[in-house]
């Protein structure tokens, strides 16, 4: 597991950037774990740790092992602080300062943050964190994380998904309908308006192309006619071709959907978290030719896409593309 961002953000925006420590008060840069963050820590800048108070790992400070899993790196166990008293709590394993110095600690410290906070400071916090929130949810409805085995079913020689999977899609997509980004994260609004866009085509697409196999209604494949009835040669002919350009469809769509989803991560780290999904990285597309050839791709949106109104360019435009192509972009 890794910190979520919707847990850091809690705990940077509760702590005001500030360690936690009792009688610290050291201002904290955020560690975004690049060159430039390695600069400012060797110039002397204190960068934040999010610090565990009790640890995840067996013989490590305060280790508990009826501690639940998967509460490890949720904002409750985490404590904003120094390099400097980071150290210090977890010297000697943390037999210094037990679980429950340190949830007082932390309680203290955000309680005397709060206190200096306006009314208006607090309203926009509480914005940003449920607008993260959200985004946990989406990311969760989407299933980010094994995007890659979603998209390898869409790029298969013979597309086959699941009634679970479509479910799932018509679910995400019903939920994304019903959202409302606020306004001052016009980025997020403008990439969300966008994903469901793209995910409304690949949606249709899908209900119009694929059909239950033998009456499975618990398996949909891309419906080929020439299997199910005699053709002569030209019929046949034209039905392979309708079946490619069905397929090749499907897989144009999927690559618009991948980009469509970095977009939103993209905007969720220009207006909101700049780490989120740091360490996951990219949200990657699989193209799969068969049993055993099949890649991994980086798709994600050139800088004069990003500069229309809203980059997807709709279904219409991808048709004329793989027509001119004579197949997809892959």
């Amino acid at each position: 597991m890794a910190i979520s961002g919707s847990a850091r953000k809690v705990l940077w925006a509760r702590s005001s950037g500030i360690c936690a420590f009792s009688g610290c008060d050291q201002e904290l840069t955020i560690n975004l774990l690049d060159e430039g963050s390695k600069m400012l820590e060797e110039a002397g800048v204190p960068l934040g740790e999010e610090a565990h108070i009790i640890s995840g790992s067996k013989g490590g400070p305060r280790y508990d092992g009826a501690y639940p899993p998967e509460k490890i790196d949720s904002y409750e166990n985490l404590i904003l602080l120094c390099p400097t008293h980071h150290r210090l709590i977890d010297k000697k394993g943390g037999a210094g300062f037990t679980v429950e110095s340190l949830r007082k600690m932390k309680v203290a410290h955000e309680v005397v943050q709060r206190a200096a906070k306006s009314a208006s400071q607090k309203r926009q916090e509480e914005t940003e964190l449920r607008t993260l929130a959200l985004i946990e949810v989406w990311a969760d409805k989407a299933d980010l994380n094994h995007w890659d085995g979603f998209s390898g079913m869409l790029n298969t020689p013979i597309p086959r998904l699941s009634s679970e999977t479509i479910d799932a899609l018509v679910m995400q997509l019903e939920w994304i309908t019903t959202r409302r980004w606020p306004d001052q994260y016009p980025e997020l609004k403008r990439a969300f308006e966008n994903y469901t866009l793209v995910l409304t085509d690949t949606l249709n697409h899908i209900r119009r192309t694929m059909d239950s196999i033998d009456g499975r209604v618990e398996i949909y494949e891309m419906y080929r006619e020439y299997k199910h009835r005699r053709m002569t040669q030209s019929e046949y002919d034209a039905s392979r071709r309708d079946f490619e350009f069905r397929v090749d469809m499907l897989y144009e769509l999927s690559f618009e959907l991948t980009k469509a989803a970095n977009f939103i991560c993209d905007a969720v780290r220009t207006e909101l978290d700049p780490l989120y999904r740091f360490e996951e990285g990219i949200v990657p597309h699989r193209v799969s030719s068969g049993l055993f050839g099949n890649k991994l791709t980086r798709e994600e949106y050139r800088h004069g896409e990003r500069e229309r109104e809203l980059p997807y360019v709709g279904r219409a435009e991808l048709e004329a593309r793989v027509r001119k192509q004579g197949g997809a972009s892959r």
